[in-house]
Formats: C-alpha cells, structure tokens, sequence
C-alpha cells in the first residue's frame, strides 16, 4: 500500500490508514461510522492493525470505536465525548437515534509509545482536539482543527473561539510548510498553501 490512503464515510469524515514502518502494519487516524471498508481493506491486504489515533471525540470521528478491537488513542479531555455519542447525534439527527455509550479502553494518546509520532494539544474545536505529525511521511493529520479552505467549529460542547485563535497562532504555526495537512473532512494540502489560502487562518495569525 501507499504509505498513506483515505476512507471517507457517508458522516463525510475522513480516517486514513497509514503505513509507518513501511510493512505490514497499519495505523487508523480517526473511526468514523462505517469503518467496514477500512477494515475490509486491511484484511484482503493481510495487514496488521497498530492501533488508532482519534483527533477529537466527536462522533463523526469516534463512533467507529465500538467497531475497532485494537489499541485506541485520545486525549482524554475528549474521553466523554467519544463515550456518549448519542448525545451528540441527537443535537444532528434528533431523539429518535440510539446509540450505546463506549465502555471499551481508551489510551491517553499523549502517553504513546511511538517515536515516530508527535502530539500537538491545539483545543478550540473540542478541549481536547489534537493533531498528529508523522515526520517521515510529511504529514500532518488536523481533525477538525484546520482544514484546506476554513477551521472547526466553535460552537458545539467544549467548543471556544479564542482558544481557536490561540491553536492557530502557537501550533498550526508550529508545521512545516512543505508537510501534507490531511483534515478530518475535505481534502488535503500543503500547509503553506493553507497559511497563504486560507482566509481564517489569515485573518487569525497575528
């Protein structure tokens, strides 16, 4: 496989299977609904699953969790988000869907293993929003931090708008320019040309 390969789910959320060690083992960024096609994937590949990093809790981006065996991160300020979906799909889709909490394991993702993995804290989108850089593959995975033309929402549970601005400002500035930026929906670019294209990234960065 390519090191790394995209999956969007009808939630319109991406996960992305990547290949670090360039073998047969793969991790999962984000478990949106409908991972079957990912895991269906994997497995006419005869690839290994690592584990998965989860950038914030949302459901469009969690909900996958009670689908996935394997090891999962997250910060853990996004713990009861990715636990209580139904809360959130209610808000979207209105009472009528059920959804069972996640009593699964979740790992704090800022206690991982990996060095080939580093973990930016950037809340505004959710408290406990992240992103992860894969330096050897050049690219940075945002969530629903930034994406190619616009940021995440502010609104929603645990949303803040000035603490938006100050991810922007103190970690989005923190990735190279040459590296991928792969957002949680949407399509993926070169940070620099989202630092010069992007109109809020423009209008925030002091």
């Amino acid at each position: 496989m390519t090191d790394i390969k995209k999956f969007t789910s009808f939630a319109t959320s991406n996960c992305y299977l990547i290949s670090p060690f360039d073998n047969e083992i793969v991790f999962l960024i984000d478990l949106p609904p409908n991972i079957d096609e990912v895991v269906d994937y994997i497995n006419t590949n005869n690839l290994t699953i690592g584990g998965a990093f989860i950038t914030h809790g949302h459901w469009d981006h969690a909900i996958g969790l009670s689908s996935f065996d394997s090891k999962a991160y997250i910060n853990l300020d996004d713990e009861h988000l990715a636990r209580n979906p139904s809360e959130q799909i209610g808000d979207f889709l209105g009472d009528k869907v059920s959804v069972n909490k996640y009593e699964g394991n979740l790992h704090n993702v800022l206690d991982h293993e990996y060095d080939f993995l580093n973990v930016y804290i950037n809340p505004g989108h959710t408290k406990g929003s992240v992103s992860f850089e894969f330096k050897d593959l050049g690219a940075v995975f945002t969530g629903d931090f930034i994406f190619k033309d616009s940021i995440g929402r502010t609104d929603l549970y645990s949303g803040d708008n000035n603490e938006m601005i100050d991810s922007i400002n103190n970690v989005f500035t923190l990735f190279q320019d040459d590296f991928q930026l792969f957002p949680g929906h949407g399509d993926d670019d070169t940070v620099i040309n989202i630092k010069n294209n992007n109109p809020f990234i423009r209008e925030y960065l002091k």
